[in-house]
């Protein structure tokens, strides 16, 4: 008797345990979602992705300052490689100057971050997104990979 009760909470730990794994990634929590380091800008459906690593400035005290410092910085490497990625598009169909700035103020005007993971040496990693359709209304030319 004292075995199968055993045996039966076993079964009932095991199936707990495995009952509780995400399945997906729409079960996670978003910050889950965002990666570790850094990746380089690419179109993910109808939107450019990039996510970009902040380092902690050991210069600032406070804990919380550091990590909002971190947050900025990360964001600011995001926004970087996306302008990268933007230029070399450009670069490689010959775009019109002012083609490539219509292009540029559009990642300036709609780049939002989409997700921010903390590090614990009060670093952050932060993704951050543009839609397509906003890259295609600036600068439509045949053969930049935010034209379908």
């Amino acid at each position: 008797m004292v075995a199968s009760l055993r045996h039966l909470s076993i079964l009932l730990a095991l199936a707990a345990v495995l009952g509780s794994a995400p399945r997906s990634t729409a079960a996670q929590p978003p910050q889950m979602r965002v990666p570790w380091a850094d990746v380089a800008p690419a179109r993910a459906g109808g939107v450019v992705r990039a996510a970009s690593v902040g380092a902690a400035d050991a210069r600032i005290g406070r804990f919380s300052a550091r990590r909002a410092s971190a947050r900025g910085e990360a964001r600011e490497r995001a926004r970087r490689a996306v302008h990268g990625w933007v230029d070399d598009a450009l670069a490689h169909v010959h775009a019109d100057p002012r083609q490539a700035t219509a292009a540029h103020e559009a990642v300036d005007a709609n780049l939002r971050v989409v997700g921010v993971r903390p590090l614990v040496d009060g670093g952050a990693v932060v993704m951050v997104e543009v839609d397509i359709a906003r890259l295609r209304a600036a600068c439509a030319e045949e053969g930049l990979p935010w034209v379908d």
